[in-house]
């Protein structure tokens, strides 16, 4: 599974999916362990800000 596909992650049992995978329960659930809290993971780009 590439970085691009690791959008979700279960805080439960730590497991990174896709959107299509957790589209296989109906509703907003883990498809491994079936938790319904899942964080939505932050894009890998780190910004660099200008100190005043």
């Amino acid at each position: 599974m590439s970085l691009e596909e690791r959008m979700y992650k279960c805080p439960k049992c730590g497991k990174e999916f896709s959107k299509t995978e957790m589209e296989i329960l109906p509703g907003v659930k883990c498809p491994y362990c079936g938790w319904r809290i899942v964080v939505k993971l932050r894009a890998p780009v780190v910004r660099k800000v200008l100190a005043i």
